[in-house]
């Protein structure tokens, strides 16, 4: 402080009057003023065309302005004791002090000049250099930009709060799919443990009946070769008394047949207790309980696919793709056959036209589905009853004429040509009951509609054809299968990403077919029924 007063009195000493700066290259002119010369080139004559001084008003000559060589030392010197001064100063220091001084004239900045963008001080603001622009207060000049500050801040706060709402927000969210991913973790693991002790339990109790089929085998085999060594041994005894009886004479032969034996009842009685049939019996009970078993395990692959890995839908059909020649019902999950209504009027263009085929209303283009088709048909299930009737009894007279006339039946050439005819006649059937069949699968949305169609899986349909001949998979040849029962309720599973669908026996859970393919369009379910007197329903 000592210093800068001293200093500050040198500097008001050395400034231009006119530009209220540093005096740059002083110059005196008759009144013994001192301006820079630059600032004396600007002095605009009087009306009687000679200058006057600024400070004084008395004329002078430009001819006689003369250099103030010491002067213009001193200036220079007052400078370099400025800079001097100045780099004593620390850097927080002369950062406040150039922040709130104006750095020529040290004094505080209250002015703005709009035109050059500069801070003035009031020296600055009467100097030549800004008196003639726009200069305005600083608080005044300040004032817009403080409010484009506050409008931005205020914007800024409330993305801010919206930032943070948001993060709150998917912080809560990621927290609660958290929790219901561990609660579905802990249902997956606790519902695959229980699957496990399901598995573990069906395992044991299908390896305790192989084992006890196993025992019950062994100890019939020793039963029968004990039965059995024993007839042996007996018939060798009979063998040899007949033997011997055989050779006596015929009248003591008589006496003795008629006295004690007759061989006929004892070739009969020995028939009927021969151990082929006890044998068969032990043979016919173990196949029985082999098929038991091999229905379980063909049961058990098709209840893990429709219970543990598929999703049950509830499917329609769609009434403006079904053919002129089918029926559906009101909720459209009911179809028949009637070629009374092919002459009917044409209604949509995607409908079908030459096949009697329809398509499900609702599409998948990924997951794994599964629905059922449900085939109806008058005197099936009678049918069944009558041919097992049919199979015991004719069982039943194998039996009885296993042991009989001991020839085989040669047929004759008249017997040969009708048994031809028959079989042509089968054929015929056979083939007629082909015609009359139904369809049930899957197809492309996009699938051929128009004309006579191949239905393959080419062409877009995967699906397997019934008839009361048997059934088949619509593949190019059609490929027949051969299942344990006639499906009446068949289950269709569609795993569109794994590219299969897979047919079993709703009601068994036998494993029918499996298609496999690369899906890259909309799937639909897909009926195709000429078969009159037969009904397809959708299930559920």
């Amino acid at each position: 402080m000592a210093t800068a007063a001293p200093l500050r009195s040198l500097e008001e000493e050395v400034t231009c009057s006119i530009c209220l700066d540093y005096l740059r290259d002083p110059v005196t002119i008759d009144c013994g003023h001192v301006f820079c010369r630059s600032c004396t080139a600007d002095i605009c004559p009087a009306s009687g065309a000679r200058p006057v001084c600024p400070l004084c008003k008395k004329p002078f000559k430009k001819e006689n302005i003369r250099p103030v060589w010491q002067l213009a030392s001193l200036v220079e010197n007052i400078e370099r004791l400025k800079v001097d001064k100045g780099r004593q100063l620390g850097d927080a220091a002369r950062e406040q002090q150039d922040a709130r001084l104006c750095e020529r004239h040290q004094e505080k900045l209250h002015y703005y000049c709009e035109d050059d963008g500069q801070l003035l001080c009031v020296l600055c603001r009467e100097s030549r250099e800004h008196k003639p622009h726009t200069a305005v207060l600083l608080e005044k000049a300040a004032q817009p930009h403080r409010e484009k500050i506050l409008n931005h801040l205020s914007i800024l706060r409330r993305d801010r709060d919206k930032i943070q709402g948001c993060q709150a927000k998917g912080e809560a969210d990621i927290l609660a799919a958290l929790q219901k991913l561990r609660e579905q973790r802990q249902h997956v693991v606790a519902e695959f443990a229980q699957g496990h002790q399901f598995l573990r339990e069906r395992e044991q109790h299908l390896l305790d009946q192989l084992a006890r089929l196993e025992q019950e085998l062994a100890e019939g085999r020793e039963k029968c070769q004990a039965r059995g060594s024993g007839e042996l041994a007996r018939l060798a005894l009979v063998i040899s008394e007949l033997e011997g009886k055989a050779q006596q004479p015929a009248a003591e032969l008589m006496q003795t047949a008629m006295e004690a034996l007759d061989t006929r009842d004892f070739l009969n009685s020995f028939a009927r207790e021969t151990i082929v049939r006890v044998v068969k019996k032990r043979t016919e009970s173990s196949s029985d309980k082999l098929v038991s078993l091999q229905r379980g395990l063909r049961e058990f692959p098709g209840k893990l696919l429709r219970d543990l890995e598929y999703k049950t839908v509830s499917v329609t059909l769609d009434p403006q793709s079904a053919s002129r020649s089918l029926l559906l019902s009101e909720d459209c999950k009911c179809v028949t056959y009637n070629s009374d209504l092919y002459h009917c009027a044409y209604l949509h263009p995607q409908q079908f036209d030459c096949e009697p085929g329809v398509l499900g209303s609702k599409g998948f283009t990924w997951g794994k589905v599964y629905w059922e088709v449900e085939v109806e048909r008058e005197g099936w299930s009678e049918d069944e009853e009558d041919g097992d009737e049919e199979e015991e009894g004719e069982e039943e007279e194998e039996e009885e004429a296993g042991y009989g006339d001991g020839y085989d039946n040669w047929e004759t050439d008249e017997d040969e040509e009708s048994l031809g005819d028959e079989e042509e006649e089968e054929e015929e059937e056979e083939e007629e009951e082909v015609l009359e069949s139904c369809m049930v699968g899957v197809a492309r949305d996009s699938v051929k509609r128009k004309g006579d169609l191949s239905l393959r899986p080419e062409d877009g349909v995967w699906a397997l054809r019934l008839s009361s001949a048997g059934i088949w998979a619509n593949t190019d040849p059609e490929a027949e299968l051969f299942p344990a029962a006639r499906p009446r309720r068949v289950g269709i599973a569609l795993d569109y990403e794994g590219g299969a669908v897979t047919f079993t026996n709703a009601e068994s859970q036998e494993l029918l077919h499996t298609f496999t393919a690369t899906f890259t369009r909309r799937l639909v379910p897909f009926l195709w029924l000429k078969w009159p007197g037969t009904r397809l329903l959708l299930r559920p």
